[in-house]
């Protein structure tokens, strides 16, 4: 308030000047020669006396009061709003995955399900959750695709396993004998000398 603009941005330059600027007696410099190893060049205005105007203390509160009236808060950011992801096929699926919020063990599935869809809201959704219905949010779920079983391909595939293998194969035994397989499915040979 001692500068006679009223937005503070155009005076902050010309004050820091003037830290930087300021004599300290303890050091016998100024910051700015400690820093930059000579003295900053100043305009005039610093060494020109200016005419001491007396402000008398009620105009100074009032234009303080007038100035902290014309402060308003900038819009924040919004950093405390939480966005979720809603995929686009919620709306349409019959199966969703429900997530479970509480504390898992290690390897325990975050989602369970999937669980079918009784009723849709706006933000959530009533599911059929081990013969209940269940209201959740549509934050907590995820559409499952579910191939849809047809009971002629199950009847062919159980026909095709009931019938006996007929064909036999006449293939001579072959020398590895000794192969032997890892847990994980590699063929392991082993050399002659090494076999018992």
């Amino acid at each position: 308030m001692c500068h006679s603009s009223t937005s503070w941005t155009e005076v902050l330059p010309l004050v820091l000047l003037g830290i930087r600027s300021a004599w300290k007696d303890d050091i016998q410099a100024s910051t700015a020669e400690l820093v930059y190893g000579e003295p900053l060049r100043l305009p005039g205005e610093f060494f020109t006396p200016t005419p001491h105007v007396s402000h008398d203390p009620t105009s100074f509160t009032s234009r303080l009061r007038l100035h902290m009236a014309r402060l308003t808060p900038e819009p924040a950011s919004r950093h405390s709003t939480k966005t979720f992801y809603v995929p686009k096929d919620l709306a349409t699926a019959e199966f969703v995955f429900l997530r479970q919020d509480a504390s898992r063990r290690s390897l325990e599935p975050p989602y369970t399900g999937p669980y079918k869809v009784l009723a849709r809201g706006e933000k959530t959704l009533r599911l059929a959750v081990q013969n209940r219905e269940v209201t959740v949010s549509i934050d907590r779920v995820k559409p499952a695709y579910i191939a849809r079983d047809d009971s002629g391909t199950r009847k062919n595939e159980t026909r095709r396993d009931d019938t006996p293998n007929t064909t036999t194969t006449n293939q001579p035994p072959t020398r590895d004998d000794h192969i032997r397989k890892t847990r994980s499915g590699r063929i392991v040979r082993f050399p002659d000398y090494y076999r018992p």
